[in-house]
């Protein structure tokens, strides 16, 4: 992949596109257009030579290969003008990257005790943290409960204190005597007890000496430790189930949000961080479509060098209820795509 250099992103919250032929024009009545009064709407501005009109296209010829002679990607916002990228002629297309949603997979582990604790002696449990949330919400909003995967509404309770791969986290010293099923409730137990393990880490048992840990947050790698206090043995067998960020997600699409408003100047120096308004919305999930395309160097937007591609990530919201092929705007015969079947194809 070669440099880029004008990167931007787009989160298109409602499945019907903007519509008509007015980009962001005040009529002196009617306020501005459906694209502009709509932070959820998002479309494609387009301009037919043939015919001299401007509209906000439904269905088109794919792209590139287009009748119209360029097209600009918009996003609806809070105040009187949208957001939009420059003008793009269908020729200057290089790349389109489409990937469905997927929902990210919490790192699991499920661990299984096997035999009673013995006659004076412990089984030690512990946690040990491998790696911990980097993505760029986690730093720019750590308190937010919207992050934690599993719903439960947790903050990660380690930002700014941990140490990758050096965090050994107590969990609890089960007491000779203990079955092993009881092994897998006593470990359940005390996580769900513990303030910091529960806000951490999900937990359960089978009442049978398997317990299930699993990460609530993004990026949470660790490992399920049990061990014997008098022999140092492993006592526990452990199943992982790894983590995968998967694409489309909440916190993958306002992490890269607010990081491209961050690189294009949206954070006044003087008073740092200015507030803005955020798009993406928890609860959302979303398809991602990646547009790369020809900077016209040496006279178009932004200060490229030569060689260099532009790009536009556009987060479209998965699974509503209106498909995209009826949805005022044909995401996927716009870009070349089939709606839910992943493809990248260059020009």
């Amino acid at each position: 992949m070669r440099p880029t250099n004008l990167n931007q992103v787009f989160v298109i919250n409602n499945a019907t596109g903007a519509t008509g032929a007015i980009f962001d024009k005040h009529d002196g009545t009617n306020g501005f257009n459906a694209l502009a009064a709509s932070a959820n709407k998002g479309g494609v501005w387009t301009y037919e030579a043939s015919t001299g009109v401007h509209t906000y296209a439904g269905t088109a010829a794919s792209l590139p290969g287009s009748a119209f002679e360029y097209f600009q990607v918009s996003q609806g916002t809070t105040n009187a003008y949208p957001i939009a990228s420059p003008i793009i002629r269908p020729k200057q297309i290089r790349r389109v990257k489409y990937t469905p949603y997927v929902a990210s997979q919490r790192h699991t582990q499920a661990g299984t005790f096997s035999a009673t604790v013995p006659a004076g002696q412990t089984y030690l449990v512990k946690i040990a943290l491998r790696t911990y949330p980097t993505h760029y919400e986690a730093f720019a909003n750590p308190t937010s409960t919207a992050i934690d995967l599993s719903g439960g509404g947790k903050v990660f309770p380690l930002i700014g204190n941990f140490a990758a791969g050096r965090d050994i986290l107590q969990v609890v010293e089960i007491a000779a005597g203990t079955t092993a099923a009881n092994c897998g409730i006593a470990v359940t137990n005390a996580i769900n007890a513990n303030t910091l393990l529960s806000s951490m880490f999900t937990v359960s048992d089978n009442g049978a000496g398997v317990v299930t840990v699993i990460a609530r947050h993004a990026g949470v790698i660790f490992d399920l430790v049990a061990f014997n206090s008098v022999t140092d043995t492993a006592v526990i067998t452990v199943a992982t189930t790894g983590w995968d960020a998967g694409t489309g997600n909440y916190w993958q699409a306002i992490s890269d949000e607010k990081k491209q408003r961050s690189l294009y100047g949206n954070f006044n120096r003087m008073y740092f961080p200015t507030a803005q308004t955020d798009y993406a919305q928890s609860g959302n999930s979303y398809d991602v479509i990646e547009v790369s395309y020809d900077h016209g160097h040496p006279a178009d937007t932004g200060i490229a060098r030569a060689g260099e591609w532009n790009t536009i990530r556009m987060y479209v919201r998965a699974n509503a209820t209106t498909a995209w092929s009826t949805a005022g705007i044909d995401w996927d015969t716009w870009f070349g795509l089939t709606a839910g079947t992943a493809s990248e194809v260059y020009y």
